[in-house]
This record gives structure tokens, sequence and C-alpha cells, in this order.
């Protein structure tokens, strides 16, 4: 035979190899998904979430149970048609065993359908869905909690330990918005304490003079602003020399410290929950805190730890299952999570919800930068009572 011949056999027989090779990789390849908002009005934090989510890869180099992991990430826009075109894709294209996000509550809503009928795992790494909807969604997890859960605590917090007993509400018209209300009225009014107006501002309002010229008086303001309304709101609640103490049923984009900072003045000792605050004084956090800042330069809001600490729980399933990426395997190793968080042990309760470990914080100014200040600590959990999730405050300190 001639040289030129056998080189060519040589080369033939190198590149199928090679081909063998990488065809064998990508078939021992683990896929994971991830969707947030990266380009519309909560991109801030759905990028802040990927970050928590690749620190958390990085940290094992891509690998797990032996195996390297393909990490594919989708942008849905907030947009719950998006997403759903997303989710898709990721299940039904890329193959992934799993997927974590979006953030959006709308978004969160409509792929947990559709994960309910496909049968693949899904966590959700914040609190973006309602109990309406979580209770329908057998194949979904939300590590911190529903969106009215963390703000039941406040609802407390504002009778017991602030004294209030009547309440003027003001949101932003959207679900995130309707359920966080929905959860400090549930708490507030079980105790006793009394809403006495309620009022629904349509998304992308940037003048809010008109429901704060119609407020009644109450012994406090109960008030939560999404995207463009967050800096304007509050800048026009200081205008109007508004004499109604003012806090937050949850701490909405003033959990992003870029966007706290941007709020100024405007925010300053308002008191509002959440499962983060980068001011968390726990071993835990601290570790976080400075692994974040290192990578990427920049203080974590909440959704990077939400996303961190979720892609974590993740992984640490897969570990159990030893890689096996079957439904029913990794289900079995997610139902028994067992996540000790900056705040408290996270666990999956009823309908897959964990338990919502919280600080309550105030927006204190040092230094000429506003920070988070903590003034106390609870924990919320859920019962499933027929097809509703009740929430109950199990522990506290403030």
């Amino acid at each position: 035979m001639k040289p030129r011949v056998l080189f060519m056999l040589f080369v033939a027989l190198i590149f199928t190899a090679s081909m063998a090779i990488e065809t064998q990789a990508a078939e021992n390849e683990i896929k994971i998904g991830y969707i947030a908002d990266f380009t519309s009005f909560l991109s801030a934090h759905g990028i802040s979430g990927k970050q928590g989510a690749t620190l958390a890869m990085e940290e094992v180099n891509y690998t797990v149970a032996g195996r390297p992991i393909k990490f594919i990430t989708e942008d849905e826009a907030s947009d719950p048609a998006v997403a759903m075109d997303k989710a898709r894709k990721l299940v039904e294209t890329d193959k992934v065993c799993m997927f974590i996000g979006p953030f959006h509550g709308g978004c969160a809503g409509a792929v947990s359908g559709y994960n309910s009928k496909v049968g693949i795992p899904h966590l959700l790494p914040w609190y973006p869905i309602a109990n309406a909807d979580i209770v329908k969604a057998k194949w979904t997890w939300v590590t911190f909690g529903t969106l009215s859960q963390i703000p039941f605590g406040m609802g407390a917090y504002a009778y017991e330990k602030l004294g209030y007993r009547t309440l003027t509400t003001m949101s932003t018209d959207y679900v995130a918005g309707r359920e966080f209300i929905a959860g400090v009225k549930a708490a507030f009014e079980s105790k006793g304490g009394k809403i006495i107006q309620e009022q629904w501002i349509p998304m992308n309002t940037k003048d809010v003079s008109p429901y704060i010229t119609t407020l009644k008086k109450a012994d406090a303001l109960m008030v939560w602003f999404a995207g463009v309304t967050v800096i304007p709101g509050f800048n026009q609640l200081r205008d109007f020399k508004v004499q109604m103490p003012i806090l937050m049923p949850q701490s909405g984009h003033s959990t992003n410290p870029k966007i706290m900072n941007e709020m100024g003045d405007a925010c300053v000792g308002v008191p509002t929950p959440d499962a983060y605050a980068w001011t968390i004084d726990t071993p835990n956090n601290k570790k976080f805190l400075d692994s974040y800042q290192k990578r990427w330069g920049e203080l974590p809001a909440g959704t990077a730890y939400g996303s961190y600490a979720s892609t974590q729980i993740v992984l640490a399933a897969l570990e159990k299952t030893r890689g096996d990426t079957s439904p029913d395997a990794l289900a079995k190793a997610m139902d028994a999570t067992n996540y000790p968080g900056v705040l408290g042990t996270i666990r999956f309760g009823d309908a897959r919800v964990g338990v919502s470990n919280c600080v309550i914080y105030k927006h204190a100014k040092v230094d000429n930068k506003i920070v988070p200040e903590v003034l106390g600590q609870y924990s919320v959990a859920n019962k499933l009572v027929g097809d509703k999730l009740v929430h109950s405050l199990v522990s506290k300190s403030w």
C-alpha cells in the first residue's frame, strides 16, 4: 500500500476516534438550564442571579458526580410567552435534566404549569410564584417560599413590633405586587389589624402623585413599586411629605445594592423583609460574600445569593443520585434537601415549598451609601390545607 494511502487511512482513524470521544463526552454531559430576565425591567436581578449560579458552577469546575456539566442560560425578558418558549427549548431540544428559574412571577407560573405536564424537575431560585400556582405545580420546587410567604412575616411585624393597627396600601398591579400585599394582609388582619385602603398602580407608571393625593390616613403606608416606578415613586412620596410611616411588604428592587443606592435618601429609614441582605452576620454569608465579591467585583443582590444557593442544592441532589438524571431519582434527592443557608437550614415542605428564613432590615445611610441594617429575623412555613397553602410564623426574633 502506498505511503499516501496509509497516511490518509491514519488520518481517518484519528478523526473517527476523535469524533467518538467527543460523542461519548457529549453523551456523558449533565445538562442544566437557567432562565431569567437579562434584557428587560428585571434584568438587574436576572444578571445577578446568573452570576450567583455561575459562581456555584465554577466552584465545582462544572463537574458533578464525576460527570461534566453543560450549563445553558436563556433570557425570558420578563415575558411569560418567551419564558414558555425558552423552557420548551431547554427541555425538548437541549434535553436538560433540570432547569432553574425564572424570576418574574408571571413567567414562573407559566413555566411551572408546563413542567407539570412534561415531568422535568424545575427549581425556582427565589420566591416568584403564587400559592395557587405552586399547589398545582407537581414538578416545581421553590427554595425561599412563595410570593406571599415572606410578606406574611412583615404583616406580623407591623402589628406586633411596630404596634400599627391600620394600614393603607399602594402597589404596582401585577402578580408579585398583588401577592406581596396579600401576604401582609393575611397576617395583619389575623391579629386584628385592618387594611383601610388598597391602591393598584399600572405597570410602567412614572407619576404616582394621583395615588398619593388620594391616600387615606392610617397608622402606616405599606408600599411596593416595580420597574420604572421604583425611584420616582419613592421620590414623590418624599416630595409630597407623606406623614405616615412607610413600610415595604418585601424589599422589592432595593434588595439589589445598585438599585438601593439609586433610590438614595428617599428610602432611608424604610423597613422591609427579605430572604437575603449582604449585611447578614453569619459565617455562611461571610464566605459567600467574599467569594462573590472576589469573582464579580461587586456586592451580591438577593437573587445572586438565591441562585447560588439553589444551584448548590441542584448539585447536591445530583451527587446524591450519583449522576442519575432520571426525573424520579432527581425528585427524590431534591425532596431530601437539607441545605445550610445563611439564615438557617433550607428544606422543602408541603407543595415542595421551602421555609422562608428572612431578615427585616431598614435602609440606613452609612458613609454616604445606603445599606441594609438588620432589625430582626423570622421564619414562615406552610401547611397544605385542601388545595390551599396556609402560612404560619414559626419563629421570630425582633
